[in-house]
């Protein structure tokens, strides 16, 4: 399976989107710094790497222990369904669950007579098969990919270019274009001008957290 399968297309996007942004930070330093010795824009290089690579495997962890504490949440009510009380004991549960989702636009009766004939069908369910050390290792080296990988694409004109500042300026472009290829891919069902839109509008987004960080001194 692919990591996002796991954690959704929308936070695969914003896994990469994190990468650009956090690499921009901390390469656009160099714009304070008159003259850049070769020494400090490697470690600055380095610093944004190491830091992508750390970002990608604590959130890695995080969508594991989500995703752990998810499946657990959803054995729980399957238990309880499968009790024989009518609904009472997984009632509230499923209400939790679902109340602050699409379903909360339903009149409160016909939501709740809609959880209980739910409940009837769970109680028929198996339960969720716990997370397997293959989907740990997936998930957390999919966000390490994600994140490094996307550090890594932003920091390759260090790397091509003896000048600093044309490596920074082209670091710099090609982290806004691939933001707009993020925002973009993520909304691939959707009309080509609303694509379009997001698309801007992921490029406008990341441009104006990378700046703001900066100013704050981040």
């Amino acid at each position: 399976m692919r990591v996002a399968d796991y954690i959704g297309r929308y936070w695969t996007g914003a896994e990469v989107m994190y990468g650009i942004i956090i690499t921009m930070t901390f390469t656009s330093i160099l714009r304070d710094i008159p003259v850049a010795p070769d020494v400090v824009v490697d470690r600055i290089i380095l610093a944004a790497l190491f830091c992508c690579v750390a970002w990608g495997i604590a959130d890695g962890l995080f969508y594991l222990w989500e995703r752990g504490y998810i499946i657990r949440r959803e054995n729980q009510i399957l238990d309880l369904s499968r009790s024989g009380d009518p609904g009472g004991s997984a009632l509230p549960l499923v209400q939790e669950e679902l109340d602050d989702t699409i379903l909360r636009t339903i009149p409160e009766e016909d939501r709740q007579a809609l959880y209980q004939k739910l409940i009837r069908f769970l109680s028929s369910v198996d339960q969720r098969e716990r997370l397997l050390p293959r989907d740990a290792a997936t998930i957390i080296f999919g966000t390490f990919l994600l994140s490094t990988g996307a550090s890594l694409i932003i920091v390759a004109p260090f790397f091509l270019f003896t000048n600093p500042w044309q490596a920074l300026a082209l670091s710099n472009c090609t982290g806004i274009l691939l933001l707009f290829v993020v925002g973009y891919s993520r909304a691939k069902d959707r009309p080509f001008a609303s694509r379009m839109m997001l698309a801007f509008g992921s490029s406008l987004i990341g441009i104006i957290i990378a700046g703001i960080t900066v100013v704050l001194g981040g």
